[in-house]
């Protein structure tokens, strides 16, 4: 689970870049689509003013809103919106990328419970070899495997 936290991080670094530009292309697209755009009021305001948390029951479409095509699909004035090509590639590839870091975050989150259950296996490795972290390089995530390996090796007796 280290291994793998240390990976998906490594790989969102390597997009992280494209990420940011995707996350402001993004931001720049749904603020000025939402300057544009002629949407119904929101059901929290009214003239300005807040009128606090609507019911769910008032978030839900009533089935006689909900488009009434066939097959409970949806006519033009179904609510829904159509986003370029290019937004959407877009949004998926920086879900994409910044999946990596949640990831990243559970598979190390994962190990840390994982490693409880072994607590003196890993302490004596980590005064060893010194304590992994998501900062870790891969030289020494390979190095700190392998002398881990090595002690469960030997201990099992198979070298």
């Amino acid at each position: 689970n280290r291994c793998l936290s240390l990976l998906y991080l490594r790989m969102f670094h390597l997009k992280k870049d494209h990420a940011v530009k995707y996350s402001r292309s993004l931001m720049e697209y749904f603020k000025n689509s939402a300057k544009s755009s002629h949407q119904a009021p929101s059901p929290w305001r009214t003239n300005g003013k807040v009128n606090g948390t609507p019911s769910p029951l008032s978030l839900s479409p009533s089935p006689a809103s909900s488009g009434g095509a066939p097959g409970g699909g949806a006519s033009g004035s179904s609510g829904s919106v159509a986003i370029p090509q290019r937004i959407h590639h877009m949004a998926a590839s920086h879900v994409n990328i910044t999946n990596n870091i949640l990831r990243s975050y559970e598979h190390w989150e994962t190990a840390d419970r994982l490693a409880a259950d072994s607590r003196d296996f890993f302490q004596n490795l980590d005064s060893v070899m010194g304590p992994l972290s998501q900062q870790s390089s891969m030289t020494e995530l390979v190095r700190y495997i392998r002398q881990g390996l090595h002690w469960l090796r030997t201990e099992a007796q198979l070298l």
